[in-house]
């Protein structure tokens, strides 16, 4: 099982994740098992209505924090009215429970990375359509656009423009980063072989850039959410550390569990490097362990 696991590997990442997880076989078992889940879209809809509706068309559901996970479908869940009508977001269980992580503190959010909106119109869900969303992004902007228009919401405008260059302070900012997306390899295989070191280092770039544009807009008191889908070290530890090392921040621990499993502490020590104690409380969901997607989700406090 393990030789079919790693057929599609590149041989660089097989080696770093067999120093990174203990039990490195229900790792790579894990990655080829997916998950089709949904959130549910209470701007329009409750949970038990659309647990009904969808029930009404024989799909098998089971019941998480913020949606379902579909056992069975005798179709594509995309293709259903209730998603068109914008009843739900298809959309993985860690990433859904990113966003509840913010401790609203004023009305106004802005999302650094916004395309194609699934933490986006979130956060307008949390905020019942009150409020402003700004959405910051460079591309898939049409995406962007039409879920938010799908799901129902009215209370964010959408900036086609580069997030390093925001001139425009908040008390909540969220900085779903772009990375090379080893998290979702259930989702995507290719991910498996498709990037290289020489992207991780591109990323990371990249995401510091983001997070020091990010620190700079945050309000006193205000909080930073950072969050990746990778699993690298690189575009996750090692960014919270050197920001903790150059900007007057603080990291606020988070507890936030996943099927009754707490989640997984930051890595403090990734392939010998010792990082900043702080770093303990950025915390990683992961698939072995949590039957989610693998992401890494930091709060940053000013």
């Amino acid at each position: 099982m393990e030789e079919a696991c790693t057929d599609d590997y590149r041989k660089e990442f097989l080696d770093r994740y067999k120093l990174l997880f203990k039990n490195f076989n229900s790792f790579l078992k894990a990655n080829e098992k997916e998950n089709i889940c949904i959130r549910v879209n209470t701007l329009k809809i409750s949970k038990n209505k659309l647990k009904k509706r969808l029930e009404n068309r024989r799909v098998i559901l089971e019941e998480i924090e913020y949606g379902f996970k579909v056992l069975k479908s005798d179709f594509s869940i995309s293709s259903c009215p209730e998603h068109l009508f914008g009843y739900f977001y298809i959309q993985g269980e860690a990433e859904m429970n990113i966003v509840p992580l913010f401790d609203f503190k004023e009305d106004l959010v802005i999302d650094m990375c916004a395309s194609p909106g699934g933490k986006t119109t979130q956060i307008s869900e949390f905020m019942g359509n009150r409020g402003v969303v700004l959405a910051f992004d460079v591309d898939r902007i049409e995406a962007l656009k039409n879920n938010i228009q799908r799901l129902g919401v009215e209370n964010c405008i959408v900036f086609k423009k580069d997030s390093t260059k925001l001139d425009i302070e908040a008390k909540n900012i969220l900085l779903d980063a772009p990375c090379t997306g080893s998290g979702i390899i259930r989702k995507d295989p290719t991910r498996k072989h498709s990037r290289s070191m020489k992207d991780v280092y591109f990323c990371q770039n990249l995401q510091k850039r983001l997070l020091e544009a990010g620190i700079r807009s945050l309000k006193k008191d205000g909080e930073l959410i950072y969050c990746t889908c990778s699993l690298e070290p690189e575009e996750n530890e090692y960014v919270i550390d050197w920001a903790l090392k150059n900007f007057d921040i603080s990291l606020e621990e988070i507890n936030t569990k996943i099927n009754g499993k707490k989640l997984v502490d930051g890595f403090q020590k990734p392939f010998g490097k010792r990082l900043d104690s702080e770093v303990k409380k950025c915390k990683r969901f992961l698939p072995h362990i949590h039957d989610t997607h693998g992401m890494f989700v930091a709060k940053v406090v000013k």
